[in-house]
């Protein structure tokens, strides 16, 4: 999977705004994960998770609406890839959501409630502006706690998991094929963005982590937000991540540092492999300190 790394935190919206100019250039590679259930990945916007049937596909998150081209020809080349029946969006964030206006007619979009009222109107999210989403590409179905739909006799189940990305962050679990889809709960190999201004909590994160993990099989397959699909172990590395971050900036925060001189110091040597990804140490140190500043 290809990963960019950009040097500015105002010019993230989770994905770099020069992609725009890439519609018909931008590359989508689809991996079968287990059983039905498969991945389309652009290497950049959060991954689409795919359950192919035959009378119609769920989709779980959308990409952007300007990839419409190649993410059609994947999904054309699996079964019921040509009608999708759901969408299911795991928050509200553009990399996301967008693509609900190519695939939102003639579906039914499914997401937590906290997420569509943010999808009705503009958005300001690190400097930029995401313009609220047309009628036919917002949420016709939500959810407070759990919600189970069906791909013919598969069930995949909808858990929220509040104020920990965001404060509408839905995992999705097909339990039959031992896989789940996080949304941006799980950032695989890098630092993820974490969303203070609407609900997003740093330690209230690594308490939903610990609670998705206590309850997964051991060879759980895991769709990321972004990055590659992989296992539990992944999962626990990156739970530890966040939980490091915390306990280092709460710590210089007790002994009076300002963020300057927190993002200053940096983070130990071990942490630089998260390095590789959308945001740096500075940016995720400064992520860190709001939401903990917010406490």
């Amino acid at each position: 999977m290809k990963r960019i790394i950009l040097v500015s935190v105002l010019t993230i919206v989770c994905i770099p705004a020069f992609l725009g100019a890439q519609q018909d250039t931008v590359q989508i590679t689809t991996k079968r994960v287990a059983g039905p259930v498969y991945v389309l990945d652009s290497g950049s916007a959060g991954n689409i998770g795919v359950i192919a049937d035959p009378a119609g596909a769920v989709i779980i998150d959308s990409m952007y609406a300007r990839f419409e081209n190649p993410i059609r020809t994947e999904l054309r080349a699996l079964p019921g890839g040509e009608k999708i029946r759901f969408v299911i969006n795991t928050h509200w964030h553009s990399d996301h959501t967008d693509g609900n206006k190519i695939f939102g007619p003639g579906s039914v979009v499914v997401t937590h409630e906290n997420v569509r009222p943010l999808l009705t109107e503009p958005q300001t999210l690190l400097g930029q502006t995401t313009p609220a989403l047309p009628a036919e590409a917002l949420p016709s179905v939500t959810y407070s706690d759990t919600l189970t739909l069906y791909a013919g006799n598969l069930p995949i189940r909808l858990v929220h998991y509040p104020n920990a990305h965001s404060n509408g962050d839905t995992v999705v679990f097909i339990d039959k094929y031992k896989v789940i889809h996080t949304g941006d709960m799980f950032f695989q190999g890098m630092f993820p963005f974490m969303d203070v201004a609407n609900g997003g909590n740093i330690e209230n994160w690594v308490r939903q982590l610990d609670s998705i993990l206590s309850d997964l099989p051991p060879d759980t397959r895991i769709i990321p937000g972004h990055g590659p699909v992989v296992g539990v172990a992944e999962l626990k590395a990156f739970r530890q991540m966040l939980y490091d971050s915390a306990e280092i900036v709460r710590g210089q925060m007790k002994e009076g540092k300002t963020l300057d001189q927190i993002k200053a110091a940096g983070l130990p040597d071990r942490f630089e492999p998260w390095t590789k990804g959308f945001f740096t140490a500075p940016q995720w140190l400064e992520l860190v300190y709001q939401s903990l500043a917010e406490k």
